[in-house]
């Protein structure tokens, strides 16, 4: 992680940290970390030398579900068995002392997992390293939950019907139609959008009424791997607001959006491990991951955080556009 100059707290927060997050340490140094689009990230450096990340829900309107400080902290405890996570210290789940939800977990130390990508690993260290992150993922989708759905408080138990992810085409239409002025897609573009999630939505149905835990950002961005002795692991899995219960295909399709650019030996290993930790994998599971990832890309496509971001997704929905012809596809190319 990139660590930038020293910020400051408000009083409110750093008497809460002092008094009753960090009780009997004091702080040296405060700075910003890189993190998602929605939160605040800073990193707290004590004068006994701890680490600590404070992270501050900002509220947003975002068309991605996303979970409450209370509701992140019940995942990462109900995962922690199993799953690498990072180790929460102190939360102030509504804001009652520090003014809005806040988190508060220990520092952990890794190279993110698009670092270790970016450096073109040699074909055996890829497949180590996808092994290493398959594996993960298959022991996330163990866990399994009560129904399929988002969920609404620390219990972790959707509400029947809450299923907010089954019909495609209409969540492509809802993120087209609160676009914005910041929506680059071009109206041929914006159709032949529609027409993918038209001739694909169907196959959501083949998911319907999985309730494995789905991390819902499972990308290079939010793992953490450490290399020791010529083996890779998988230290924390980061950022788990958007965590629901559905199908472990949305992590998988989530992984491999931008597998054009990983090592090939990374991707296979990625399946294998995945596969070998006894994650589940239907028959058409390439399809189907795919057309799953469309809920994410669609909200990228249409609310960008930056112009890299938004250029990186149109380059997957035109492989997606190939790969899935249509009438719209010609019109967009």
């Amino acid at each position: 992680m990139t660590i930038g100059d020293q910020v400051r707290l408000d009083a409110p927060t750093r008497a809460w940290l002092t008094e009753r997050a960090l009780p009997g340490l004091s702080l040296s140094e405060v700075s910003p970390l890189p993190g998602g689009f929605t939160n605040d990230m800073r990193l707290v450096t004590t004068r006994q030398g701890e680490r600590y990340v404070l992270r501050r829900y900002l509220s947003s309107e975002t068309r991605m579900r996303r979970n409450t400080c209370a509701v992140e902290t019940a995942v990462l405890e109900r995962a922690a068995p199993t799953v690498p996570v990072v180790d929460v210290v102190a939360s102030d789940p509504h804001g009652t002392a520090t003014g809005w939800p806040t988190l508060v977990y220990r520092f952990t130390d890794g190279i993110p997992l698009g670092r270790a990508l970016a450096e073109r690993p040699a074909a055996a260290d890829a497949a180590g390293l996808g092994a290493a992150v398959g594996g993960v993922l298959a022991r996330i989708a163990a866990v399994r939950l009560p129904r399929p759905g988002s969920f609404h408080d620390t219990t972790l138990v959707p509400a029947p019907g809450g299923d907010e992810t089954a019909d495609l085409p209409g969540f492509v239409e809802r993120c087209l139609a609160t676009s914005g002025d910041g929506n680059a897609l071009t109206p041929d573009e914006a159709d032949a959008l529609r027409g993918l999630a038209a001739r694909t939505g169907p196959r959501v149905a083949e998911v319907s009424g999985h309730s494995r835990l789905v991390h819902c950002d499972f990308n290079p961005k939010n793992v953490l791997v450490s290399r020791e002795s010529g083996r890779w692991d998988v230290v924390a899995v980061l950022d788990w607001e958007q965590a629901f219960s559905g199908s472990p295909l949305y992590d998988i399709g989530n992984m491999l959006r931008f597998a054009h650019l990983y090592p090939p030996a990374f991707v296979d290993g990625f399946v294998s491990g995945y596969r070998d930790t006894g994650g589940p994998l239907p028959r058409d599971w390439r399809e189907l991951s795919r057309t799953l990832d469309l809920f994410t890309l669609a909200d990228i496509l249409t609310a960008p955080p930056d112009a890299d971001c938004f250029a990186q997704a149109r380059t997957v929905l035109l492989r997606h556009l190939s790969d899935e012809p249509g009438p719209a596809t010609h019109r967009s190319a």
